[in-house]
């Protein structure tokens, strides 16, 4: 049995952490918190004695992120992270931490493993500071895309969760057309790219005439005056009736679910967009939606690093979307599998239900 408090005064941690102005705590692999230091006191509000013994993964600190996950009960968690892949960790975003008073607060979080003299992990430390001013400037870049994003239906649902904040991920939604557009790049050059192609995408579709086979011409004909040196993937469908017609510029193929069974679906396709290369008309794939579900999927989450040498390919999402149709739910899932320190591409995944 490891005495961690010794261990952490053998090793001087303890003075050095009581000498920071920056809050920290120490945990056991466990997640049990060992040591917290005043600066962590001042800011979250909770004394040592509170919180000393008691486990972070209990939700303690109820952290959560931008998206509303309890960071805490996953294994998104920077210490979980840091522990798990014996490196420093740290959160290129805010997450948000609830104080002793009730107020949450946006925090910069950095995490890095404690290790014995064999190398062996027994913990990790973690060090977390106010990062109020930098969100509320990322807050109204957010609340813009954010204000993007379609509504919900009875037909479709979506999550989508950006690399840092800000994503190049397009979700659109209007029905007959559902669209999933991934913008090369991301970050806040990819985000206003995206308000400029949904703005596009609206503009075309005034004409209520237009076919599924003509929008993939269109977009190519526009994308040199808004892209630059950008080119995006897309995924296009259009509702007609118990049906859909899809064509994929460049994007990967969707996932069927039918009678509890699972398959990806090789649907029409061309190249992606911005490139220069789409100059043909090209037949839709038609698929009856009667008592299915589709996924389209952008390949933030496909290509999540699983293994030194594997991804987690369309596969393996295959595989997560037979388990559970909770898009949330193979979100977390496909990130308990991650093995980079975070998540390194946007990732959006949208449900399209037929009915009986």
């Amino acid at each position: 049995m490891i005495n961690f408090k010794k261990l952490l005064e053998e090793y001087k941690i303890m003075d050095w952490l009581k000498s920071l102005d920056i809050p920290a705590y120490v945990v056991d692999t466990n997640r049990n918190i060992q040591f917290w230091n005043k600066a962590a006191e001042k800011l979250i509000g909770y004394g040592m004695e509170e919180v000393v013994g008691r486990s972070c993964s209990n939700n303690i600190l109820k952290h959560i992120d931008r998206n509303g996950i309890v960071v805490c009960r996953t294994d998104l968690c920077p210490l979980v992270m840091s522990i798990k892949n014996k490196k420093y960790f740290r959160v290129p975003f805010a997450v948000y931490s609830l104080t002793k008073q009730g107020n949450r607060i946006p925090v910069s979080v950095y995490a890095m493993p404690l290790k014995d003299d064999n190398g062996n992990v027994i913990g990790a430390i973690e060090m977390f500071e106010d990062a109020s001013i930098a969100d509320r400037e990322l807050s109204k870049a957010f609340e813009i895309q954010q204000a993007l994003l379609p509504k919900e239906d009875d037909t479709v649902e979506f999550v989508y969760y950006p690399s840092n904040v800000l994503g190049g991920d397009l979700i659109y939604y209007k029905k007959p057309w559902i669209m999933l557009i991934d913008i090369s790049g991301h970050g806040l050059a990819a985000a206003l790219l995206s308000t400029s192609i949904k703005l596009l995408i609206d503009s075309i579709l005034e004409d209520d005439k237009l076919s599924i086979s003509e929008l993939p011409i269109i977009l190519e004909k526009h994308a040199e005056q808004i892209c630059e040196q950008n080119y995006f993937s897309a995924i296009i469908g259009k509702l007609e009736g118990t049906k859909i017609k899809i064509i994929s510029c460049g994007h990967p193929d969707p996932i069927i679910f039918d009678n509890n069974k699972t398959k990806i679906i090789e649907v029409s396709r061309t190249f992606p967009v911005g490139m220069g290369l789409i100059n043909s008309k090209i037949d839709p794939t038609i698929i009856d939606l009667k008592n299915k579900k589709i996924l389209f999927y952008s390949d933030g989450i496909t290509e999540l690093k699983i293994s030194k040498k594997d991804m987690l390919t369309s596969k393996g999402l295959e595989k997560l979307f037979s388990n559970t149709q909770d898009l949330k739910k193979i979100y977390e899932e496909a990130m308990k599998k991650n093995i980079d320190i975070y998540q390194k591409d946007d990732i959006s995944m949208v449900l399209i239900k037929g009915h009986k």
